[in-house]
């Protein structure tokens, strides 16, 4: 127990998930804008640079994005097939920002617990991303679903 003001060091475990938690953030980022430029560049758009910005640094940006897309609205059908760069960049985006939205929903209100409840639900999101996106599993279920 510090005594007198001094400052305690923080447990390795700490550091490691915050590194982990930042690194999780990053990629997060990088995958988002990397999958809204490449996607938006395959539908015809003009700006796939602004889509990508707006995506990753505005909070509607990704929504109206995805909002347009489906709509077709200055978006048309993608000229060719997905590849797998942009399976592999829509899947970890899915993933991380599915853990990220599960981590803040049911952590206890600390940021210790935010980056521990974020890190185990990033593993069964990865899981359930590569079903849905990187395997097309969504479209079977849109088709069942009537969507």
């Amino acid at each position: 127990m510090p005594q007198n003001g001094a400052v305690s060091n923080p447990s390795p475990v700490a550091g490691v998930s915050f590194a982990v938690f930042a690194l999780l953030w990053v990629s997060m980022v990088l995958s988002i804008g990397l999958w809204v430029v490449r996607d938006a560049r395959a539908r015809g758009s003009g700006r796939p640079k602004l889509w990508a910005l707006a995506a990753v640094f505005t909070p509607v940006g990704l929504p109206y994005y995805l909002y347009r897309r489906r709509r077709r609205v200055g978006l048309g059908e993608r000229a060719a097939p997905p590849t797998t760069v942009d399976r592999l960049a829509a899947t970890w985006a899915a993933a991380s920002l599915a853990a990220f939205f599960g981590g803040s929903l049911f952590a206890p209100p600390d940021p210790f617990s935010l980056l521990v409840y974020t890190l185990a639900f990033f593993v069964p999101a990865l899981v359930s991303a590569y079903v849905l996106v990187y395997r097309g599993g969504y479209r079977v279920a849109a088709d069942r679903v009537g969507l």
